[in-house]
């Protein structure tokens, strides 16, 4: 039976689309930009954050004061959500920064609906929620085609078996946090070598443990963020004493990566992001799965006019 569905995250819009039930879509998060052809659908969920705010330090702040509050950072419409009277709601339960949360969600506005709380932290784990989707959808057969689709993607990447890449993944540069969750799984299975553990949340760390890790590549990739943040990012980077000792700045093996689209959202886009990494890496797919996605940071970018001896 088709049913109503209302996604509160990007990549819930994305799983959506994939399973071909576009149709069924009747509303979307203000955060959703994929696909194109979906994104005429009524915003229900808001995001509070100043949006056009470009100091990671300030949007971390913020972001910290609004939780010691008990403010939300995403809060539903109930008003609109109401009127779209869904039977499925789609939102998610891994993390209070990135989207709305059950707990975001008035009764009233759930009304009879059934909200599914995806919580996939590793690739496996976001390819079970696509099946979770696809159930609570009544598509089950799609999911279990689409899985597959998936991972055959993910298991043609057949890294070797020397000595693994460093892989330094910030999800944001000040203060300096790790790409957490899925992101060591994808470098893992890229393979990388990451700080931190698959389905690890993503934490803030000490600049010298990662001096100490000395990564042989840096990828910048923003939680939330385009190239645009990248470039941000990588400037905040910079000025790290010791930035330009790190064996990735001085054979220039430091990306910038569209964290938003690739990195940031669980869903089908993950596994192209692998995809990416794995093409950074030289590990595994040699084609470019995404192009205008990322590039290279110039020489210029990564170390003006300094040399790479230990500052």
């Amino acid at each position: 039976m088709s049913q109503r569905i209302v996604s509160l995250l990007p990549g819930a819009t994305e799983i959506v689309a994939a399973l071909g039930l576009g149709d069924q879509l009747v509303g979307i998060s203000a955060e959703c930009d994929q696909p194109p052809a979906l994104m005429d659908r009524p915003r229900v969920s808001l995001a509070a954050l100043d949006t056009d705010e470009t100091d990671p330090a300030a949007i971390d702040r913020e972001v910290r004061d609004r939780l010691a509050s008990g403010a939300p950072l995403f809060q539903a419409d109930p008003g609109a959500l109401q009127a779209l009277h869904p039977d499925l709601i789609l939102s998610q339960s891994l993390c209070d920064v990135c989207a709305a949360t059950p707990a975001s969600l008035t009764a009233d506005a759930i009304g009879d609906a059934t909200v599914l709380a995806l919580d996939g932290r590793d690739l496996c784990g976001l390819l079970h929620d696509i099946r979770r989707v696809a159930e609570a959808a009544g598509v089950p057969a799609r999911g279990e085609e689409l899985i597959a689709t998936l991972d055959r993607r993910r298991h043609a990447i057949t890294p070797g078996t020397g000595d693994r890449p460093r892989v330094l993944a910030v999800e944001w540069p000040e203060p300096l946090f790790i790409g957490g969750h899925w992101v060591p799984d994808m470098i893992v299975s890229a393979g990388g070598q990451p700080l931190n553990a698959p389905g690890d949340h993503s934490v803030v760390i000490d600049w010298d443990e990662v001096r100490a890790f000395a990564p042989s590549h840096v990828l910048v990739l923003p939680c939330g963020q385009s190239l645009a943040g990248a470039e941000t990012g990588l400037r905040r980077l910079r000025q790290r004493p010791g930035w330009n000792a790190l064996p990735a700045v001085g054979a220039g093996q430091v990306y910038l990566l569209d964290g938003n689209r690739f990195f940031s959202r669980p869903g089908p886009a993950a596994v192209t992001g692998l995809e990416i990494i794995a093409h950074l890496l030289e590990t595994g797919a040699v084609s470019d799965p995404a192009p205008g996605a990322w590039r290279t940071a110039t020489r210029t970018e990564i170390a003006p006019g300094a040399s790479t001896a230990t500052e």
